[in-house]
């Protein structure tokens, strides 16, 4: 135990001493991510085998961060997130439209705190991070298709909601003041999805409302760069 206690001691001590000559600074952090998304509902109600989306995603991200020392930095960031719907469960519960002109996608701007963990004080380090916000969400999708011999057309939008995520990766320094960095993330999301139909059979029109609270699961990669 007391060489546990000495140990400890003396990391303690060192990062201390590293940190003494350290200047806080504040950086720039740009990163993309491809990713892709389950989307499971909250609560079903209507006996549904199938309750689930499938989207693919992309995403960029603008963080500004404040490093108060080598190993922590907080700040906040915003950025872009884009959603493209390749199955919806009410595609199939409603007997499936086939032959559709546009995949649904969606469009969310997000705003949230950022803090990150690096490891290590050298050229390769390997890092944590973690960020807590709120998407908000920008535009609808619209659709046009036919379902069995019925024409369809109508829109559909992902509400704005809760957000937050993590992600483990390796940074690297090149030169003075530029970082890159790579990893795997994890990001989980909170919306209603709102689906809107109007169908005609040539004689008769009607229309479907559906809306349903989900939870978004997405899993991806991420690079980006820091100066």
């Amino acid at each position: 135990m007391k060489k546990i206690l000495l140990m400890l001691f003396a990391c303690a001590t060192l990062g201390t001493a590293t940190a003494q000559d350290f200047k806080p600074r504040y950086t720039n952090n740009i990163d993309f991510g491809l990713s892709y998304t389950g989307g499971t509902l909250r609560s079903r109600t209507d006996g549904m085998s199938d309750a689930r989306n499938d989207y693919v995603g992309l995403q960029f991200n603008y963080i500004g961060l404040f490093h108060l020392t080598p190993a922590i930095a907080v700040g906040a960031g915003t950025g872009l997130r884009h959603l493209v719907e390749i199955d919806n469960y009410a595609d199939d519960y409603w007997g499936g439209y086939d032959d559709q002109e546009f995949l649904s996608s969606y469009f969310a701007i997000p705003l949230y705190a950022h803090a990150r963990f690096r490891f290590l004080d050298k050229r390769v380090s390997p890092f944590l991070a973690t960020s807590i916000g709120y998407q908000f969400r920008v535009g609808e999708s619209t659709d046009l298709g036919n379902s069995n011999s019925d024409r369809y057309e109508g829109s559909s939008r992902l509400s704005s909601g809760l957000l937050a995520n993590a992600q483990a990766g390796v940074s690297i320094h090149v030169g003075k003041r530029f970082n890159i960095m790579a990893g795997p993330y994890f990001e989980y999301r909170q919306a209603t999805a709102n689906r809107f139909l109007s169908f005609y059979d040539g004689s008769t029109l009607s229309r479907v409302e559906i809306n349903s609270d989900m939870n978004f699961f997405e899993a991806g990669l991420k690079v980006g760069f820091a100066f």
